[in-house]
């Protein structure tokens, strides 16, 4: 192509985008943020138990 945009690969580098978003949006969903209320008593029970294991 002489002197123009290439719109294939203008095309191509914006699904990119867009698949970069949908990607950070499956991981927040995957990994729970540590301010979330069920995973922090989950950690706090975790903590407390290997404290009685190592208690033993």
């Amino acid at each position: 192509m002489l002197g123009g945009i290439n719109n294939a690969l203008f095309l191509q580098g914006f699904r990119g985008f867009f698949a970069l978003a949908i990607f950070v949006l499956v991981l927040k969903w995957a990994f729970p943020t540590k301010k979330d209320p069920v995973a922090k008593a989950q950690r706090k029970r975790d903590k407390e138990s290997l404290r009685q294991l190592r208690r033993k």
